[in-house]
């Protein structure tokens, strides 16, 4: 049973914050309120206290969602350790999480290869396919991007958790 979902990117400060956000208000509006399900992020390089960045805070107020109070945190050995679910952009981050914390590698994933059946991790250039790029430093159209990529696989994670769960607690 999935209680902790923990987000991760580099600054928390983009992708993670994001995710973080979105995933909160698809939990709210599909268990009206009553999610026992706690969603938290964090950068593997994160510098505390940040905040989000300006693209990243209008594109998710685009989608009726307040991320400005959300401040960056680095990723430590407790956020691991209480979350039951952690969900990274790059392989990089998955690799850092197996290397840092190697009790952690059956709860780690890739976030867009979560709710992917096949499992195969032997090639590397086609786990490229199953990231999510770092938008800082880009134009506001390329978080749009990135948000649109974030909540179609967001949805798909929701389901399968729903799914797996089989709504027993919610």
């Amino acid at each position: 049973m999935i209680k902790t979902i923990l987000f991760v990117c580099t600054g928390n400060t983009c992708r993670s914050a994001m995710a973080e956000g979105m995933f909160k208000k698809m939990l709210e509006e599909r268990t009206k309120s009553n999610s026992k399900i706690e969603v938290i992020s964090a950068g593997i390089s994160a510098l505390p206290g940040i905040s989000p960045t300006f693209e990243a805070i209008s594109v998710m107020f685009e989608q009726g969602i307040d991320i400005s109070q959300h401040y960056a945190q680095e990723l430590q050995e407790e956020l691991i350790k209480k979350a039951d679910l952690i969900l990274v952009m790059t392989n990089e981050h998955k690799e850092y999480i197996h290397k840092e914390f190697p009790f952690a590698q059956n709860k780690t994933f890739l976030l867009k290869k979560f709710t992917i059946n096949n499992k195969s991790e032997s090639n590397q250039n086609n786990q490229r396919n199953y990231e999510i790029i770092d938008p800082i430093g880009r134009k506001i159209e390329f978080y749009r991007i990135i948000a649109r990529e974030l909540k179609n696989n967001l949805e798909k994670i929701l389901d399968k958790i729903f799914e797996e769960n089989n709504k027993l607690w919610w």
